[in-house]
């Protein structure tokens, strides 16, 4: 990869977020229509369920510059510095029943994969449930989350961490190995306004034709674009399941072939290469 040109260097100065100017420039409909921004928050997630509490409407969305106790699945971190990253949350109010909301994780990570792909031209795949792998190392993840707030149905926050022009440098070393950027794959800085109204409009498309159809076109989709086909891993529910990747079924379950006791459909949880080496 070639260093930046001082012209990519100044134009990353410049690229700050702008809440107003973001506002004017909206193409979604409902998704990002009430912007909640700051520049720096402990998790936007937290921020949106806080506001569900308040009765924020469905499409509500918070962005943060940094996030200082950004997460993922399972009680992990994510690494959020300010100025280089896209770290945001989107308030659903989706009144389906608990058993079609799980796809909503995969229904975001092909409408955010969508984007990315075409943005630094470079091939995106999901890694079941909710990372999303550029040049084999996470470039984003998603983390959705259910609560019932004030007696309400219940409400989903999906989170969403992009990792868009850090330099490899930037990483801290536990994190070098497994993790990556738009810039660092591409090769050239990505302006974090115009990616993320993308990904907002993009998102809200997907959310509409989830609603609309079913989960069955988009989980087409994330099939595609599946990481580890293939490759045996091991997951952690239930305990002790191991398979070869095969493919998403129909509800957004991953499905491990085993050499005994036939197809093993995954439903929650996080898998991991049989190396035990953490993606």
């Amino acid at each position: 990869m070639k260093p930046p040109s001082p012209s990519e260097e100044l134009a990353e100065r410049q690229d700050l977020y702008d809440a107003d100017r973001m506002r004017s420039k909206l193409s979604s409909r409902i998704f990002g229509r009430v912007l909640e921004y700051h520049e720096r928050v402990g998790s936007t997630n937290d921020v949106i369920l806080g506001m569900a509490e308040q009765a924020a409407p469905h499409g509500t969305v918070c962005l943060a510059d940094e996030q200082s106790a950004g997460r993922g699945r399972r009680g992990y971190g994510w690494f959020s510095p300010p100025g280089c990253g896209i770290w945001a949350s989107v308030l659903l109010r989706p009144r389906l029943s608990a058993a079609r909301t799980p796809p909503l994780t995969l229904c975001a990570a092909a409408a955010a994969a969508r984007v990315l792909e075409a943005t630094a031209g470079e091939n995106v795949k999901i890694k079941w449930p909710n990372d999303l792998l550029m040049g084999g190392r996470k470039v984003a993840g998603i983390l959705a989350e259910s609560r019932v707030v004030s007696g309400d149905d219940p409400v989903i926050v999906v989170g969403m961490g992009i990792n868009v022009n850090h330099t490899r440098e930037q990483f801290p070393d536990e994190l070098s190995a497994s993790a990556t950027s738009l810039r660092i794959e591409s090769g050239r800085s990505a302006g974090r306004e115009e990616l993320f109204l993308a990904i907002l409009a993009s998102f809200e498309s997907a959310y509409g034709q989830y609603l609309a159809n079913g989960p069955a076109s988009l989980i087409a989709e994330v099939d595609a674009r599946l990481a580890w086909r293939g490759m045996i891993v091991e997951a952690d529910s239930p305990a002790g399941s191991a398979g070869r990747v095969t493919r998403i079924d129909e509800e957004g379950g991953l499905v491990l072939d085993r050499k005994a006791g036939g197809p093993l459909v995954i439903r929650s949880g996080s898998i991991r290469l049989r190396n035990h080496i953490r993606p």
